[in-house]
């Protein structure tokens, strides 16, 4: 079972791949005899997450909560609660190991009120935080701030990385050559996909969090404008210099641009890992200070640089003398990641039972945890939880939108109507 559930997690197999191969290996496989079908390795993946979000936990008054909402095709969106406990941080990003699954409740419509009531719920089970991080979603801020007129003392933290995200998006908003750069960018990969010089087209850009595409397309920009300063041929192949410079000589106005992204990025991505591994604390913003001295090479380096410093400073004001506050929801949206991962080889669109699979990705599962779950949850309290937390899934629905009519009905329809 074990096996099963790491191959699914760790290796990240497709579930009836994997049941083929465990078949394959049954014979060197102790007590292999019999394998496990892709169906009944899914339903122990969602047992153990069941039992992880509905087993007890210690209550403490270290809590740290992270969440953050899912959201697919359909209209049910899910809030996820993870927690970890401040005297078990090593002082490095988080792992899924380090986390705990508090709660997952799929909303039709997310309010202040919903969220507020979901983390109610989970301080009867926790006790109440000392802290809980978010992106900064509205719903999520309104439900945080009623939770916490109740409870004083909750630091609230904003994601690092959603915070930096915005300080780029601002710097990019406002500088004319960025859109100029996309408009280049969409231009040349129409005329070198299905050309001899299709290993230089540029990468696929993404239509949300659109500056999300600031640190592959910088990174393509130096690389194509190294290739163009000295083309080369590519073996087997003689690269058309004369091509190369149609396609792309646009990139030589773009250097000193692409210099100053770079360095906007590496402003971003140097307070993202010292918040990630260090936390928000008294002397984090003076640390980081010193670090980031050599990037305000410019007005809008510098400008970065310092709303940056006072984000942080900020944010570390909350924490308490020798403390370090989390200050990064990255594993939760890792997590988000691993479950789509999972949901995509079984769907087609829409939220799923593969909800529970959030619960089985955390801890660190190990035969003794794996034994306890299985003995606790029974296939029927996946059904009840299923019945009381989702709707009918979108593809049960489409099956039932596109019901093949019997012949009859199929020919009075086909009439016309007096």
């Amino acid at each position: 079972m074990r096996l099963m559930m790491r191959g699914l997690l760790e290796a990240r197999a497709g579930q009836r791949s994997l049941a083929a191969v465990l078949r394959m290996m049954s014979r060197w496989l102790p007590g292999g005899a019999a394998t496990p079908c892709a169906n009944t390795a899914r339903m122990w993946l969602l047992r153990l997450g069941l039992y992880e979000l509905t087993r007890p936990r210690r209550k403490a008054d270290d809590w740290v909560w992270i969440l953050d909402h899912t959201v697919q095709l359909g209209p049910y969106k899910a809030l996820a609660i993870v927690g970890v406990r401040l005297g078990r941080w090593k002082r490095r990003p988080l792992r899924h190991e380090d986390v705990t699954v508090l709660d997952i409740t799929p909303m039709l419509r997310s309010t202040g009120e919903a969220v507020e009531s979901r983390l109610a719920a989970v301080a009867e089970k926790t006790g109440v935080p000392r802290a809980i991080v978010c992106d900064g979603g509205t719903d999520l801020r309104r439900g945080i701030a009623d939770f916490q007129k109740k409870r004083p003392g909750i630091a609230c933290l904003y994601d690092v990385k959603h915070k930096m995200a915005l300080l780029l998006q601002r710097e990019l908003e406002k500088d004319a050559r960025w859109a100029r750069f996309i408009g280049h960018v969409n231009q040349s990969r129409s005329q070198l996909a299905l050309t001899n010089l299709a290993c230089l087209i540029p990468p696929n850009l993404k239509a949300k969090a659109r500056y999300m595409n600031l640190e592959p397309l910088t990174r393509w920009g130096r690389n194509a404008l190294a290739f163009l300063d000295e083309a080369r041929d590519i073996p087997d192949q003689v690269v058309d210099r004369s091509a190369v410079e149609e396609k792309l000589g646009w990139l030589r106005d773009c250097r000193e641009a692409l210099y100053h992204w770079s360095v906007l990025l590496a402003i971003a991505e140097t307070v993202e890992s010292y918040v990630r591994r260090e936390g928000y604390h008294a002397t984090a913003a003076e640390s980081l200070r010193g670090r980031l001295a050599g990037l305000a090479i410019n007005a809008s380096a510098a400008k970065m640089t310092a709303d940056a410093l006072s984000f942080v400073a900020e944010q570390s004001s909350q924490s308490h003398r020798n403390e370090r506050l989390i200050g990064s929801s990255e594993v939760l949206e890792s997590l988000f990641g691993k479950y789509k991962h999972l949901q995509g080889f079984h769907r087609q669109g829409g939220m799923t039972p593969q909800l529970l699979a959030l619960g089985a990705a955390v801890g660190g599962q190990t035969i003794h945890t794996v034994r306890q779950a299985f003995a606790a949850i029974r296939t029927r309290d996946v059904v009840q939880w299923c019945r009381q937390h989702l709707g009918l899934s979108l593809q049960a629905q489409r099956r039932y939108a596109f019901k093949e009519q019997k012949r009859d009905e199929i020919r009075l329809t086909l009439l016309p109507s007096f």
